[in-house]
């Protein structure tokens, strides 16, 4: 049975946040993907790519979802949506997994369900200069890469690639030599590329 797959997205959602989980969880771990936006309605995102939503976040599978993703966006630095930070503490906390990318990390940190446990964004003080009840510096990663505690996972927007890995283990952590594969083939790039671009600057 497919797995399901909610994501929380806000106009302006970044697309390189995106564009490596949900390719990753359809095509690869056949799960079965579902977007919200805040009103139902379509949104475009940061690269100017509308996308025509299945539901608003006060109808979308937040607690029934095998896995819920929050996206980057501006539109989290100053959202309040009580009754979603209600229903993404509940889900958390019934070990409901769920992940969140840059910005809508503070999503998170203003459900409090990031007070108590190890994760990462932008940066400790995008934290806790934007969400003033947030108590979680404790926890807080200073990495480059996604964290995971096996319930949630966070990254910095600079992390989409090992975040659609951090969520493909989150959601199928069955599948490890696949994901690893998948980790594999991303990190290839980089590698060969080097930190002067290599290649790039070649005729």
């Amino acid at each position: 049975m497919s797995q399901s797959v909610v994501v929380l997205l806000q106009p302006g959602a970044a697309d390189w946040e995106m564009g490596p989980v949900l390719p990753v969880l359809s095509a690869y771990f056949g799960a079965t993907i579902r977007t919200a936006s805040p009103d139902g309605k379509s949104v475009k995102t940061m690269g100017g790519t509308l996308i025509d939503v299945d539901t608003g976040y006060d109808t979308a599978d937040v607690q029934g979802a095998d896995l819920v993703i929050l996206i980057g966006s501006d539109g989290w630095m100053t959202f309040q949506d009580e009754p979603l930070a209600a229903r993404l503490k509940a889900r958390v906390e019934a070990s409901g997994r769920t992940a969140a990318i840059c910005a809508a990390t503070l999503a998170l940190a203003r459900a409090g369900v990031l007070d108590t446990r190890p994760h990462t964004s932008n940066s400790e003080p995008f934290l806790s200069e934007n969400v003033p009840s947030y108590q979680g510096s404790g926890g807080y990663r200073d990495v480059a890469h996604a964290v995971s505690d096996g319930v949630v996972v966070t990254a910095p927007g600079s992390a989409p690639a090992s975040f659609a890995v951090a969520c493909a283990a989150l959601l199928d952590p069955e599948r490890q030599a696949e994901v690893v594969g998948y980790w594999n083939m991303v990190r290839g790039e980089f590698e060969a590329l080097g930190t002067e671009l290599g290649a790039i600057w070649k005729p």
